[in-house]
């Protein structure tokens, strides 16, 4: 919070323009849908577990979802809401399979992830032949682009998310048995916890999460890409990291997941103000994760 705010001031003072109203609500429509997928992996960061086929879910789900309702080549021309179930299906989907195989062939969550990573990629490829889809329905693109009020429809299902997501980590026994096996897996398994299911449904929780940022944000940009969220499993591992979840497992919290997406969020905004160029946001983004990492090694004695 202190470093969130540290940022805020200096930014503010550097481009006077960085705290008028209309940029802070592109900030939070910019944060909203990256916002939900970390607090998809968030959960998984806690469990001690990882996916590194965030982008490539996310790729598939807006391809799937658009060619739906697209009226373009290829699309089926669908109603809206069979374009939301399609692509929350599609990343619940590819959640249940990795992991079911990470919990039933007890395959290390990285290798599992990195293999849905490049099929996500593959099927988004063959899907959309290696094209990009447009042609959405004005309805399909409205939760992605209008607003209620002057709060864009994307920051309002954030929130919702969020007190959704608080409350499964907080007070349902699913969130207690993420937080178990986050801190220690054979402990848990001693204590009579199902690991194998917590793992599952965490995974499927995770797709259905992604299902929605997918979905939302192929109708925010009005089309989809088999390219689109290459990279951005680090921009949410990222986000995590830089709001305190413990990349150990067993530490964490959903504000520590809002924390970051938004100071991740501030800093990318922040150096579009300022003229930076768009590598420099990798190196930048690259050595705050560094740099969160060794703090949070420090913090639970382990540096």
């Amino acid at each position: 919070m202190i470093g969130f705010f540290i940022i805020v001031v200096l930014l503010s003072i550097a481009r006077p323009n960085f705290l008028r109203a209309s940029n802070i609500i592109t900030v939070l429509r910019q944060v909203s849908c990256i916002g939900i997928a970390t607090i998809g992996i968030g959960f998984l960061i806690i469990m001690n577990c990882i996916d590194l086929g965030l982008g490539s879910t996310l790729a598939l789900v807006g391809i799937l979802a658009g060619l739906s309702v697209s009226t373009g080549a290829y699309g089926l021309g669908l109603p809206t809401p069979i374009g939301f179930l399609v692509g929350i299906a599609t990343a619940s989907a590819v959640g249940l399979f990795a992991g079911t195989i990470i919990a039933k062939a007890r395959i290390p969550a990285f290798i599992v992830t990195m293999g849905t990573m490049s099929i996500g990629r593959g099927l988004a490829l063959i899907f959309a032949h290696g094209m990009p889809v447009a042609n959405f329905s004005d309805s399909f693109n409205f939760l992605g682009t209008e607003s209620l009020g002057p709060i864009p429809w994307p920051v309002i299902i954030y929130v919702v998310v969020i007190l959704i997501t608080w409350y499964i980590l907080n007070k349902r026994p699913l969130g207690r048995y993420i937080y178990a096996v986050g801190a220690n897996e054979e402990a848990a398994r001693a204590a009579g916890i199902n690991v194998d299911l917590v793992k599952i449904k965490t995974y499927l929780l995770e797709g259905i999460l992604l299902g929605i940022a997918g979905t939302i944000f192929a109708g925010r940009v009005k089309s989809a890409s088999p390219t689109f969220a290459s990279g951005y499993e680090l921009d949410a591992i990222a986000g995590c990291i830089i709001g305190g979840v413990s990349f150990s497992g067993g530490i964490g919290n959903i504000s520590d997941m809002v924390i970051g997406a938004l100071l991740l969020g501030v800093i990318n905004n922040g150096m579009d103000l300022l003229g930076v160029e768009a590598f420099y946001k990798q190196v930048v983004k690259g050595s705050i994760i560094i740099i969160a990492v060794l703090i949070d090694r420090k913090r639970t004695g382990r540096g």
